[in-house]
């Protein structure tokens, strides 16, 4: 009867060890997650501040290449692609716009 206890007890203790370990492991992928999310906000490349690229972090690297390089801020960036889509959208606009008054002349041509 003892035996039976001390392996209920055992087992019982592997689980919860198991159990509390997947937890807490669970635990960091969703703040290396949200990490993640973060630094590509911000324009960071991943990896660079979390756990993400776990083969640049196991390489071997010179004292050189210790920190990656940063990319600018999101924002900017943003900022300047919205400035080339708004100028590519004026220009097609324009193109539009021609085309119609090509349409109209022909139209009247025509009726003519």
């Amino acid at each position: 009867m003892e035996a039976v206890f001390i392996l209920i007890v055992i087992f019982s203790f592997i689980i919860i060890v198991t159990s509390i370990d997947e937890r807490a492991k669970m635990q960091k992928r969703k703040m290396d997650a949200a990490l993640r999310m973060r630094e590509m906000e911000s324009g960071y490349p991943p990896g660079t501040y979390s756990d993400y690229n776990s083969k640049y972090k196991k390489r071997k690297r010179s004292k050189g290449d210790d920190f990656p390089p940063m990319m600018e801020p999101a924002k900017d960036s943003q900022r300047e692609v919205l400035k080339k889509g708004i100028d590519d959208l004026q220009q097609r606009l324009d193109n539009i716009e021609t085309i119609i008054q090509s349409r109209k002349a022909q139209e009247k041509g025509n009726k003519e």
